[in-house]
């Protein structure tokens, strides 16, 4: 019984160590997004950040839609990496 106590401790605390928190946030940008080259040079610029696990940039809904680990980054430091290359990212609701 002891054995079987502490082999479901160790498989829930395993369980726990690699449970993420994975989230999504919709971004609309300024100044607004033209065309193709546009969407790419934000997937470009986002793909190095920490924790990204997709990015949709959309020039005709004029939307960046981010899949993410929030154990890795944030949607503060996500805004801050669209500043770098100029656009102002504004959270959707």
């Amino acid at each position: 019984m002891k054995k079987f106590l502490l082999f479901l401790t160790a498989a829930i605390m395993a369980v726990t160590a690699f449970a993420k928190d994975i989230k999504t946030v919709t971004f609309t940008v300024d100044p607004p997004m033209h065309c193709e080259k546009c969407e790419a040079r934000i997937k470009n610029q986002l793909k190095f950040e920490k924790g990204i696990k997709s990015i949709d940039a959309s020039a005709e809904k004029q939307t960046v839609t981010i899949v993410y680990d929030a154990d890795k980054t944030s949607t503060a430091k996500l805004a801050v990496s669209l500043k770098k290359i100029g656009y102002t990212a504004t959270k959707k609701k």
